[in-house]
């Protein structure tokens, strides 16, 4: 190759002439025909216990992720809001890599219920796979459906669901532009793993061309028939309510409630916030600051430091009436 610019020009004809014939021996090595075995004969093949499904293997893996992902929320809603500063903004990026991971195990336990791979009941799987797609906002009948063609026509220009590359009429203008530099095929990636799978699901990005508008989340779209259309209304619904309990938690909360943390004297002193993490142990919290109130036996007493001190406030004592006629001139606590 280094050579390659003082070649001369026959030994460069030459050069051109060897490509030519290994390109062809390598066109006719490629498989063009049909195999000589049938996919029937390659699961015979496989040993039979490689198809039994087992419920408390099953199950195992779910708890397993599930408890993995409450230590991770644990840590990052009781443990990283403790640490200094530096290291409190560099956790989060962290924890949203290992949660993202951990989740997405999750994600793929629901997507083997879609195929009938977690347990022999078909009844149970959809009630699993609904649950734990539901819980990370992904419609599960409505994917289940629309990734099983997918399986049936990979590599289908026409037919297949996903991940269909345009003919090269179809393409824009801009596109040698975009994607043949390093900027522009970077970008897309970073589209692609941030934006991609939202978009594929509430657009049809990537996926089969259809006469019309399709999404995962319309029942009456060109995806579905008219028997599955019941179950996409199911999907939809598990995703609202999850969606509606996302919300209730962020307005009884606050979005940044977990990232809010006291001045440091105020965490030295013992009687700060460093007692309201999690957040669900906080007695009230404010949108920007801590709200402190302070009382005694003999008056309240408002103030506003940053955090809400853990004095509890009692009543004043009553004297009893033996004792009120002896110390009538005395006033009252």
């Amino acid at each position: 190759m280094g050579a390659g610019g003082r070649m001369t020009e026959k030994e460069r004809e030459k050069q051109e002439l060897l490509g030519r014939a290994g390109g062809g021996a390598a066109m006719q090595r490629s498989p063009v025909d049909k195999p000589p075995f049938t996919l029937g004969q390659i699961k015979k093949a496989i040993p039979p216990h490689c198809f039994e499904r087992s419920i408390i293997k099953s199950f195992s893996y779910v708890v397993h992720d599930l408890v993995i992902v409450a230590a991770l929320l644990y840590f990052a809603l009781a443990i990283i809001p403790a640490l200094p500063s530096p290291l409190h903004l560099a956790a989060w990026p962290l924890y949203w890599v290992a949660q993202g991971c951990v989740c997405t195990g999750v994600w793929v336990i629901a997507h083997e219920c879609g195929h009938h791979a977690f347990s022999d009941y078909s009844l149970l799987d959809d009630v699993v796979g609904l649950v734990l797609h539901s819980s990370l906002l992904v419609p599960y009948f409505s994917w289940k459906y629309s990734h099983r063609r997918h399986h049936s026509n990979t590599g289908s220009l026409e037919r297949d669901e996903v991940f269909v590359p345009k003919k090269k009429e179809a393409l824009p203008w801009y596109t040698p532009y975009v994607y043949n530099n390093p900027v522009g095929r970077l970008l897309h990636i970073v589209v692609q793993l941030t934006l991609g799978w939202p978009l594929y699901l509430t657009t049809n990005a990537s996926g089969r061309p259809y006469p019309r508008f399709a999404c995962h989340y319309d029942p009456y779209g060109p995806i579905y028939n008219d028997r599955e259309r019941a179950q996409i209304f199911v999907s939809d619904a598990g995703v609202v309510a999850v969606a509606f309990g996302l919300y209730k938690l962020a307005a009884a909360f606050g979005l940044c409630t977990p990232t809010r943390r006291c001045p440091t004297t105020t965490r030295a002193s013992g009687t700060g916030c460093a007692g309201r993490w999690p957040p669900w142990t906080a007695t009230t919290a404010s949108s920007t600051a801590c709200s402190t109130t302070s009382r005694t036996r003999t008056s309240r007493t408002t103030s506003s430091p940053p955090c809400r001190t853990t004095t509890p406030w009692r009543p004043p004592r009553r004297s009893s009436p033996s004792s009120a006629s002896t110390t009538s001139s005395t006033p009252r606590p």
